[in-house]
């Protein structure tokens, strides 16, 4: 995703242009730092309240079963802006790094399309399996109320996304790690997220796959060496 320096460069020159990379395309990224500057406000508001307090806003906002039965609309946008646990701060901080490269290849609106697409849809898919499973006696009913909310389904999606951009000889590795990081963690804790987590990475994965399919219709020659 990044222009390689030319030459035989040395490993302390290979982080550092990374770096560089990295910092020119965060603080360029007006929406990225607008969205997750939100999420860590939010956090910040929520990390000060009084413990009953903050277990009344995260069960209100959370994208449980009930919730979606009531209120569909307002959860689906609100657990987009909260987190659960101080612990969720670093994937913040990662998600501005990702949504940055996102909004640096396709722009505000494709950035913003793709990470609501991956939230909703995989929110929906989730809800869809529990319901599913309570119905028939799979799924305990009380997984109904249970806290659901953060920013980990956009951030597979938008990792699964960049795909399509990732240069194409490096292309089946980054598909193997967000595998691993995104799916791997559910066959260990086999919680319902898990779901949500890897429907959102095939999401980003399939919209990566038509955008490149798109752009091949189109008749545009190799990586995207920028946006």
């Amino acid at each position: 995703m990044t222009d390689a320096p030319t030459g035989g460069a040395s490993a302390p020159q290979l982080v550092r242009h990374a770096l560089t990379d990295v910092w020119r395309t965060v603080r360029r990224a007006d929406l990225a730092i607008a969205y997750c500057s939100v999420v860590l406000v939010v956090a910040a508001v929520l990390w000060f309240l009084p413990e009953g307090t903050r277990d009344q806003v995260l069960e209100d906002t959370s994208t449980n079963l009930a919730n979606l039965r009531d209120r569909p609309i307002s959860v689906l946008l609100a657990s987009a802006f909260v987190i659960s646990s101080a612990g969720e701060v670093l994937l913040v901080l990662q998600l501005l790094v990702v949504l940055a490269y996102a909004q640096r290849f396709v722009g505000r609106l494709g950035a913003l399309a793709v990470g609501f697409m991956g939230h909703v849809g995989a929110t929906v898919f989730t809800a869809m399996v529990l319901t599913t499973g309570i119905f028939h006696g799979f799924v305990n009913p009380g997984v109904a109320r249970v806290d659901d909310v953060g920013v980990s389904y956009v951030m597979a999606t938008v990792m699964g996304f960049l795909t399509v951009v990732v240069p194409r000889r490096w292309r089946w590795w980054w598909i193997a790690f967000v595998v691993v990081y995104w799916v791997g963690p559910g066959f260990l804790a086999r919680s319902f997220t898990a779901v949500g987590h890897t429907t959102a990475l095939v999401i980003g994965l399939t919209v990566a796959f038509v955008a490149g399919r798109t752009r091949q219709a189109a008749g545009w020659a190799g990586d995207i060496p920028g946006r």
